[in-house]
């Protein structure tokens, strides 16, 4: 549900920043994250009809690991096309696709505990390995493959171009030249929309060049995908970022608080565990029945234990379960809301669990609901 005292919080951010306020987060909750995609684009147009026309300034608070790029573009280009001011606000981490987006604003308002990162697009490949009964994930970015022929020549020593075009076919080998060069064309198509989202707002007689240089920074010069980039360095590299008052810093980090308690992003999504805490634990915890057999019987005798022992276990308190009611879940993977309007992608379902004769549980999640939802907004006369 829509918590009441966050609606207070984004009523007295607006009164401090004196405009209105749009809030985007995606849940960093692990076995549970939620990405930046297309689907967002509606929810964020819905936001920006429903603020007043009069206003032509509007904040973003952005919470988000990252995800598609484009979108970045698509909503930043959104906003401006509306707004005459952008802000971005970062009160904990907006990193990947959430730092491009964060390049188009006039400014970033950066809490203190706020980070940006690195714009180099990473890549999941499923690749057969000899043997193997499924595949497997590889994990990788064009920079890695940069790194890693810079490795060869640099470190190694390897420079004949024989040998190194063998590597780079290794390579090729272990990701697949087709996604290697999909990863070229989306490492490329980074640092482009990182200039124009720049160039939205740098225009002064070179500031292009500058601009040029900070979208190739972020998708080359650091060495991993999550490296944090803190207010100080974001300001090293060129970015704007804002002095944001106390009083602003306070708000955006009690913001950031009270979304992390709502999506229990502390908490790993864990469907065992949901299970061992809903309506069937007793039975799935009950004791479990132990029998003693003498050693070498035969066969028929010892099937006919065996008969004997499951019909006391199938007798009514014998220990064998039947059938057991499921438990309920809910995952919020987005959130997108603001006072005027809120609504968020969820996953709703249900968690059916049964103990195997190995003492292991057999889980089983079937969704029920799955999307974005409206949510209502508090009335603030109650």
């Amino acid at each position: 549900m829509f918590r009441e005292n966050r609606c207070a919080l984004y009523a007295e951010l607006e009164k401090l920043r004196g405009r209105p306020l749009i809030v985007y987060m995606t849940s960093s909750r692990h076995n549970a994250q939620g990405l930046m995609g297309g689907d967002s684009v509606p929810e964020l147009l819905d936001q920006i009809n429903a603020v007043p026309p009069t206003a032509i300034e509007i904040d973003l608070l952005v919470i988000s690991s990252g995800g598609d790029g484009t979108v970045a573009w698509q909503v930043m280009s959104l906003l401006r096309e509306r707004f005459q001011k952008v802000s971005v606000l970062v009160p904990q981490a907006a990193y990947s696709a959430a730092t491009l987006l964060a390049l188009g604003a006039d400014e970033i308002v950066m809490h203190h505990n706020g980070n940006l990162g690195p714009v180099d697009p990473q890549m999941l490949v499923k690749r057969w390995r000899p043997g193997s009964e499924k595949p497997i994930d590889v994990h990788f970015g064009y920079e890695d493959l940069m790194g890693f022929l810079e490795f060869v020549k640099e470190e190694v020593g390897i420079t004949d171009q024989i040998h190194v075009k063998s590597l780079f076919e290794q390579f090729c080998n272990e990701v697949g030249p087709v996604p290697i060069g999909t990863a070229a064309r989306g490492s490329l198509l980074s640092i482009t929309m990182g200039e124009k989202l720049l160039r939205m707002h740098m225009t002064k007689d070179g500031e292009d060049t500058k601009a040029r240089g900070i979208a190739e920074t972020l998708n080359k010069k650091f060495f991993h995908h999550g490296y944090p980039v803190s207010r100080k360095e974001a300001r090293e590299i060129g970015l704007k970022v804002a002095e944001a008052s106390q009083p602003v810093e306070a708000v955006m980090w009690r913001i950031w608080l009270d979304l992390e308690e709502e999506l229990e992003v502390r908490r790993p999504f864990d469907p065992t565990i949901i299970a061992l805490n809903g309506p069937a634990a007793a039975a799935l915890t009950a004791p479990v029945p132990q029998v003693n057999l003498p050693v070498n019987l035969p066969p028929a005798v010892l099937q006919q234990v065996v008969n004997q022992v499951l019909a006391q276990l199938a007798a009514p308190g014998g220990g064998l379960v039947g059938e057991l009611p499921a438990a309920d879940f809910r995952v919020i993977y987005v959130v997108c809301e603001s006072l005027r309007h809120a609504s968020r992608c969820i996953l709703e379902g249900k968690v059916f669990a049964a103990r195997q004769p190995d003492l292991d549980f057999k889980i089983s999640m079937v969704p029920v609901q799955r999307g974005w939802i409206k949510v209502d907004i508090p009335d603030e006369k109650n």
